[in-house]
């Protein structure tokens, strides 16, 4: 694949460098934001040479690439030089709200959290490793090599907020350091200690009251104390003397920001959190089988949308409040159906390029990634995308009613099957089994 070409396409099809505001990537997808969308020709971008589909959501035009999206991403950026523009230049057309309430919220949780899942992975997997390592027996808990590779996982998870901190400063286009500033504040195991034996009860009067476990597993108070954050950062810089700004600034951001994060947005968003991690449970709890359904089911479909952004932090709450994320169980099996839809589409064709294609993208689903298989194969046939969702929506039913769970954060792929050991680990793995295998099954028999 020619990525120099196929990049210079896609920049002339969309308008041209300079009509790009920003670029970003994730695992499968080049996420341009555009200064104007009519520019844009989506359908000449679509038949492009790599390029498997074209997506509008949350404000961005998403080039679906595949595996093979850093290659795409970095001859985009040798060809216009968009990376390393300045981002602390606040244009006022930034800071409007623009377009619909449901767009504005996607397009900020994937601002925020794709750059981050490098990193959740890496953890995830590394938790992966270290839990097939203790029951084959190569280590114990209590062995030193053990104890250092497991707090790579541990402090990953343990302090997502400065994570989450740093990209929503760069989000909200705000000073970053301040923003991790701020989130170090609240993971501080100095504050949790000292709110807990009564030490620091209150805050001039005020009650001040922490979580549990801390802030360390949560998403959205960091994101609001970002935001605030910024708002005082900018009402700081409109009206501070540039003399005084850059120590003057700082402090009084912090000193303001840092009290409200604890009396105000960490509380209340926690009970939010608690809230819907609670709704889910209890709906769960309900009719866990009618929940499996309707999630497994309509997974994917999100996926194609872009909306499977918004169930993320939910899973993150669960998980940080409970130890157990059934959504991530639930939703697993979804990428192996699509990928046993793919593969049964590689048996049937007669053309030796669908039959590749179909065969490596079903291929990389079974390593968590089901983009290339939904956009680059099944959408385009239709039928082996509605079988999918039916063998997902039977998995995650099955899976709901064997209350199956993920123990650990990571993307849910062959090698993350550890995370889901304990009550209901075989139902998973059945499921697992289950989705390509049936398809797989009624398109052998169609293709002999």
């Amino acid at each position: 694949m020619d990525f120099q070409q196929l990049a210079k396409q896609v920049v002339e099809d969309i308008g041209g460098k300079d009509n790009i505001q920003s670029l970003t990537h994730c695992v499968t997808r080049l996420r341009f934001k555009l200064k104007d969308r009519s520019l844009a020709d989506k359908e000449a971008v679509s038949r492009i040479k790599g390029v498997i589909n074209v997506v509008e959501q949350g404000g961005q035009f998403q080039v679906v690439i595949g595996n093979e999206v850093t290659k795409a991403y970095d001859a985009v950026v040798e060809l216009t030089g968009i990376q390393g523009q300045a981002i602390d230049v606040v244009e006022k057309d930034d800071l409007k709200v623009k377009g619909k309430f449901l767009d504005i919220v996607i397009d900020l949780v994937t601002s925020i959290f794709t750059p981050i899942m490098p990193a959740l992975i890496g953890g995830g997997m590394i938790r992966a490793l270290l839990m097939i390592l203790l029951q084959v027996g190569v280590l114990q808990e209590t062995s030193g090599a053990y104890i250092v590779i497991n707090e790579i996982y541990v402090a990953i998870f343990s302090f997502l907020p400065v994570y989450l901190a740093f990209c929503a400063a760069n989000r909200f286009k705000c000073n970053e350091m301040l923003a991790v500033a701020l989130a170090l504040t609240m993971v501080s195991p100095t504050i949790v200690a000292t709110v807990k034996d009564g030490t620091a009860a209150n805050f001039l009067g005020l009650p001040l009251t922490v979580p549990a476990g801390g802030y360390g597993g949560g998403v959205f108070p960091i994101i609001i104390s970002v935001w605030f954050l910024s708002v005082v950062e900018r009402f700081c810089n409109k009206h501070i003397h540039p003399m005084a700004r850059n120590f003057l600034t700082p402090m009084i951001e912090l000193v303001i920001t840092v009290p409200i994060m604890f009396l105000v947005f960490g509380p209340l968003v926690s009970v939010l959190e608690s809230a819907v991690g609670d709704g889910y449970l209890a709906l769960q709890h309900a009719s866990p089988l009618l929940t499996g359904i309707l999630l497994g089911g309509l997974w994917q479909v999100l996926v194609v949308f872009g909306l499977h952004w918004g169930i993320v932090p939910i899973g993150q709450i669960n998980l940080a409040q409970y130890g157990r994320n059934t959504i991530g169980a639930i939703i697993g099996p979804s990428k192996w159906a699509q990928g046993g839809s793919a593969l049964g589409v590689a048996l049937r064709s007669k053309d030796p390029d669908i039959k590749q294609n179909a065969f490596s993208a079903g291929l990389t689903c079974i390593f968590a990634i089901s983009e290339p298989a939904v956009y680059g194969v099944n959408l385009k046939y239709k039928t082996p995308f509605y079988i999918a969702l039916v063998m997902s929506a039977l998995a995650g039913g099955i899976c709901g009613l064997g209350n199956a769970a993920q123990v650990g954060g990571g993307p849910v792929g062959i090698f993350s099957f550890p995370l889901f050991l304990g009550e209901g680990f075989f139902v998973f793995c059945l499921c697992y089994d289950f989705c390509p295998a049936g398809i797989l099954y009624r398109d052998l028999l169609l293709w002999l």
